[in-house]
């Protein structure tokens, strides 16, 4: 069902994934569900990668809402997430993800330094929004 333009291209417990051609904007949404299992981890990024693997990335902007997601920073996540996301975050022109928190934020950016593109780090709404210039309501988005 769309939402202000954002068609829905893959939902699970963990995240769900939209795209706005129009805003030429992918968003994923991280619910607040954890992991069960660090294989979990990879099979979900393996189901949002096939969910976008038509849109063009040089094209696009990619919002990730990570608000709600539960901290996690032990070495096993990190070792299987940090390559997981990089390869989801790849190609895009522009990214920012949202945070709740300042140590959010810096964990990100830890975790992104060597990417070919920076990545956006904001836990204001606003600012995201802002910085990849597109308009969203981002409060139709509760969690799940």
């Amino acid at each position: 069902m769309p939402l202000h333009g954002l068609r829905e291209l893959e939902r699970n417990s963990y995240t769900a994934i939209y795209h706005d051609p129009a805003q030429q904007l992918v968003f994923l949404k991280r619910s607040s569900l954890p992991y069960p299992s660090l294989v979990e981890v990879e099979q979900n990024f393996q189901r949002l990668e096939q969910a976008i693997v038509l849109i063009s990335r040089p094209r696009s902007l990619l919002l990730v809402d990570a608000r709600d997601a539960p901290m996690r920073n032990d070495d096993q996540f990190e070792a299987t997430f940090a390559p997981s996301r990089a390869r989801l975050m790849d190609g895009f022109k522009k990214t920012a993800v949202l945070l709740k928190t300042a140590i959010g934020v810096l964990q990100v950016e830890r975790l992104s330094k060597g990417n070919a593109r920076p990545v956006g780090t904001f836990t204001r709404p606003e600012d995201a929004l802002l910085h990849l210039g597109v308009r969203i309501d981002l409060t139709q988005f509760t969690s799940s």
